[in-house]
């Protein structure tokens, strides 16, 4: 499973920034490679808050179609599944950037819905249950991933709903791009 879940912001500050394609191509190729590894992706939800621009990002996320994650059968099963297990295994580390929410990140997505509608204003809890946010989450808690995303931390007696916060109250990790890039030892020539 994945261990850094990459949030809009991250790709869009990425773009518009220092990792912008026609500057850093390196930086892509570099995602598309971890994420071979299987060690960076980000949700279907994202990429389709992505395919709403006009730009390359967006024609970078069309050419990343989503898959859902294989989940490991028990050892029996992958047994009696044998070669057929191994191919199946071997698809999985070149799956795609943007995946489906399976059954956990679903369940996981639940609590992320009710706290923040215990937690925060109702205006305030729609708005962020509304974009991709908290299934990036989700997908963090159901994978024990950590969250990249742009965003920071505010004040306990903040009305915003922000993902560094609400990765808070779960115990799950949050960072921004930088730091997900120097924990998995990116340089660029």
């Amino acid at each position: 499973m994945p261990k850094h879940w990459i949030d809009t912001d991250s790709f869009i500050e990425a773009k518009n920034g220092l990792y912008s394609f026609d500057i850093a191509p390196e930086f892509w190729a570099f995602l598309d490679s971890m994420n071979d590894e299987g060690l960076v992706a980000s949700s279907t939800l994202v990429r389709d808050e992505l395919l709403k621009g006009t730009d390359e990002l967006e024609k970078w996320a069309r050419e990343h179609k989503p898959t859902a994650i294989l989940v490991e059968p028990d050892e029996d099963a992958q047994m009696t599944l044998g070669a057929e297990w191994g191919e199946k295994k071997q698809d999985q580390r070149s799956t795609s950037m943007f995946v489906e929410p399976d059954e956990d990140t679903q369940m996981a997505f639940r609590r992320v819905s009710e706290y923040v509608t215990e937690t925060y204003a109702p205006n305030q809890a729609r708005k962020f249950l509304g974009v991709a946010d908290p299934w990036l989450i989700a997908h963090a808690m159901a994978s024990g991933g950590k969250v990249v995303t742009q965003e920071t931390r505010v004040g306990e007696n903040s009305p915003l709903v922000k993902i560094p916060n609400v990765c808070d109250a779960f115990g799950v990790e949050s960072m921004n791009i930088d730091d997900m890039l120097h924990e998995l030892g990116a340089s660029f020539s």
